[in-house]
């Protein structure tokens, strides 16, 4: 099966979705019980779609979420998971009807099924995985997307040191050309930064020359930029906590002159897949955002 374009950007945002309910998830609390309503929209949607990729599916005019199983049975394309979607359904409608919010221990199971259901639905219904379904498609900028491509191929290979250093040059990369555009305009072309001041500083520092004041002019340049990109991850409503594992458990990145990028690895990388998908998956949201962000005279 030949999937088209808008098919393919269709399942794009069922990904979101499913994405969005992760990150809605991890609040924990009461609140990680919403993550249900952007789970049942991104399987709500993921069937739509389905759906429409299958004539002998017959839908009709105000089909009912239960209401897929029994259609696409009868074109002899079994779905899975049938009761735990039917209870999954129920503490929907409890949320959205009632204000009823599940426990957490109930989000943690339901996440689970609904994982499960979009993993072994997909290349039944699609021929496709469903982990190959990524929102790095839609990001304009060729450079940053190849990087969130090649972060996610070799997170699905397990080559994690490889995924994580394509998701940082690709994270720093969406920082470079939401501050500077694609092509760095002068300082009187383009907006302020939280950084200017810091990297004004480090300048500064070269020109005094090796001396326990340039040392120390560079440290707290450092310390500036490390700030000023923080703020503009908050300013911004990235995500926090992946901009943390990013930190974290990606390599340090020094930008060398020329804009290319040299990896250093402090410490021993993560063998944790999760930790790692939680990292891909912060650059690209972190890329869209940051793109649809843009001043439209950068886009001019």
């Amino acid at each position: 099966m030949v999937l088209s374009a808008p098919t393919m950007r269709r399942l794009t945002i069922v990904r979101h979705l499913y994405n969005l309910a992760l990150e809605q998830e991890r609040k924990g609390d009461l609140l990680g019980g919403l993550a249900l309503l952007p789970f049942h929209d991104a399987v709500e949607l993921f069937l739509q779609v389905a759906a429409e990729n299958h004539p002998k599916v017959k839908l009709t005019k105000s089909v009912e979420f239960m209401g897929y199983w029994p259609a696409f049975n009868a074109a002899e394309l079994t779905l899975p998971y049938l009761e735990q979607m039917r209870r999954f359904n129920n503490a929907r409608v409890e949320i959205k009807h009632r204000g009823t919010l599940p426990s957490r221990h109930d989000v943690e199971g339901f996440r689970a099924t609904i994982t499960a259901f979009l993993v072994e639905a997909a290349p039944k219904l699609f021929e496709i995985e469903f982990d190959s379904i990524s929102l790095s498609a839609l990001v304009r900028s060729e450079e940053v997307r190849s990087a969130l491509q090649a972060a996610e191929a070799a997170a699905r290979e397990e080559r994690f040191p490889a995924a994580l250093e394509h998701a940082a040059k690709a994270f720093r990369r969406s920082l470079r050309l939401h501050r500077y555009g694609a092509a760095p305009p002068t300082h009187d072309r383009r907006l302020f930064d939280p950084t200017d001041v810091a990297r004004d500083l480090k300048w500064r520092g070269r020109e005094i020359g090796e001396s326990g004041t340039s040392r120390l002019l560079d440290a707290v340049a450092y310390m500036g930029q490390s700030l000023g990109e923080a703020i503009t991850v908050i300013a911004y409503n990235l995500d926090y906590d992946g901009y943390r594992h990013i930190l974290t458990y990606g390599p340090a990145i020094h930008e060398m002159v020329g804009g290319n990028m040299v990896m250093d690895w402090m410490k021993t990388p993560t063998t944790d897949k999760r930790i790692v998908d939680r990292c891909v998956a912060f650059a690209v949201d972190a890329a869209l955002r940051l793109e649809g962000r843009a001043d439209p005279a950068d886009q001019s």
